[in-house]
């Protein structure tokens, strides 16, 4: 998947955001199994990211790996997260894009 691409491979804090960022799309979509992939992805390669840098930047390895599987609570946050930021004022006026499923 993205571990290919060699402009990320050796960056895992990017890796980590990328994968961020397709579990919380996925969740906004209601795919889980595509979430359930990420966390797959993530948890065959996290023993191998530098533990105090990723302490820096996300907080403990075990916690953020069980944080990870609360797939439904997630999924309420990312959704009342794009609502209230989909209600204010300057949101409002930008122009709206939808994802093609």
């Amino acid at each position: 998947m993205l571990v290919n691409d060699k402009s990320i491979k050796n960056n895992f804090v990017l890796l980590m955001k990328m994968y961020e960022l397709i579990y919380g799309i996925a969740l906004y979509l209601n795919n889980i199994d595509i979430a359930q992939d990420v966390y797959i992805q993530i948890s065959n390669q996290i023993s191998s990211w530098d533990t105090k840098i990723f302490n820096y930047w996300y907080g403990d390895k075990d916690t953020t790996l069980s944080k990870l599987l609360e797939f439904e609570v997630n999924k309420c946050r990312i959704v009342k997260n794009v609502d209230l930021n989909a209600s204010d004022s300057k949101v409002i006026k930008l122009p709206t894009y939808k994802f093609l499923v």
